[in-house]
């Protein structure tokens, strides 16, 4: 008698389609706060911590916690391993989802922020999952998921557009500071037409020495964007952009790949006529994070010179973010990969705009992000493509 597979449960109490929505916005939702544990990073002073080690450890933390699982679930005979041509197919998905899509990603928040990176992102993820899963795994796009997907779009489109570039909060302090100085200009040319007495010239204090003894505000002079160890001569803004499209398409081509791996109808038989079990989640989450850690770490070294101290030369409190991250990435990137086997790989990339609003709302709350009308018609634009998105297959 055949041991039932790890996920072989009945869904009485909820649609395969609303059950693959529930998955996607859980998803969706501990992405964005492992996320923000990623801003953290960044934003601890004088940390200069790469991209390529939040990649490492993040992953490599996550991996720990699923392959133990694998393990238990292989050993009592509720998971197999797979063919030789899954593995292959989820290391190409690997590579296409933690070093071209995070790694990307991550290097995006540092040139553009998170509220402007995301939308980008995930606009990207949802254009590119719809027009390849039509085209290679022949997904029917309906009207409804046309009318959704628009919806989606116009609703990053209002979060990305909501928010000033980073360098221009730096363009507002020399700008005041530049006023200030024209209004003492204007004033230290007038006070002349009153001639002091005589004897108490020698006294007074010229009003210009007073303004020139208030050290002007320099603007923050832009970041040299580096990658792969080389600097390039571009705009740092334009850099953010460039990243923020690669990690679109990289998370797509990740998604189609793990939609052909992991769906549910599974027919496929051994070569004694039994049933194949579906691939196990815990070995896809194991294989993806443990080969993303080793992507990650192979950068970091490489780029400084397979200098081994490049992995521990961070503050501590890093440590602790890094934690938090992978630990929820782990849970994050479980219901991501469960919920493909009940929804189509567009209908997930279109779920996945659930964490561009709550990502930004992270942002205004903990960052202190600016907002405006857009965000707020954004965010209604949002809660209707969820709800249409919930109705299609």
């Amino acid at each position: 008698m055949n041991k039932p597979s790890e996920l072989e449960t009945k869904h009485s109490w909820m649609s395969d389609t609303a059950f693959g929505t529930l998955l996607c916005i859980l998803s969706d939702t501990l992405f964005s706060v492992a996320y923000v544990f990623v801003q953290l990073i960044n934003k601890v002073p004088g940390a200069a911590v790469s991209s390529d080690w939040t990649l490492c450890f993040k992953e490599w933390i996550a991996a720990a916690f699923a392959l133990p699982i694998f393990l238990y679930l292989w050993s009592k005979g509720k998971a197999s391993l797979p063919s030789w041509r899954v593995i292959l197919m989820l290391l190409v998905a690997a590579f296409f989802c933690e070093y071209i899509g995070i790694g990307h990603h991550v290097t995006s928040y540092q040139f553009i922020g998170m509220a402007l990176g995301l939308p980008i992102i995930r606009t990207i993820t949802i254009l590119g999952c719809t027009i390849l899963g039509a085209m290679l795994l022949r997904e029917k796009i309906t009207s409804l998921k046309m009318v959704t997907i628009g919806v989606l779009i116009g609703a990053v489109f209002m979060f990305g557009f909501c928010h000033p570039k980073p360098d221009e909060k730096a363009a507002e302090a020399p700008a005041a500071v530049a006023a200030v100085e024209q209004t003492a200009a204007e004033t230290s040319a007038e006070t002349p037409a009153v001639q002091p007495v005589a004897e108490v010239a020698p006294e007074t204090t010229p009003v210009t020495e007073a303004v020139q003894e208030v050290p002007a505000v320099k603007a923050k002079e832009p970041v040299t964007p580096k990658y792969l160890g080389y600097d390039l001569a571009i705009d740092p803004f334009v850099f953010g952009f460039l990243c923020a499209f690669i990690t679109g398409m990289g998370y797509a081509i990740y998604t189609l790949i793990l939609r052909v791996v992991l769906k549910k109808a599974n027919t496929a038989t051994d070569k004694e006529g039994k049933p194949v079990q579906p691939v196990s989640v815990y070995f896809v989450v194991s294989t993806v994070f443990g080969f993303g850690g080793l992507c990650g770490a192979i950068s970091l070294l490489s780029q400084n010179k397979w200098d081994w101290s490049a992995f521990v030369k961070v503050p501590t409190i890093c440590w602790w973010y890094i934690l938090g991250a992978g630990i929820l990435t782990f849970f994050a990137f479980y219901f991501k990969n469960l919920s493909l086997r009940y929804a189509t790989a567009s209908k997930v990339a279109t779920l996945s705009v659930v964490q561009v609003l709550l990502q930004v709302i992270f942002g205004i709350l903990i960052f202190g992000e600016p907002t405006n009308a857009l965000f707020w018609g954004g965010a209604v634009l949002t809660v209707v493509g969820i709800l249409l998105a919930s109705k299609t297959s």
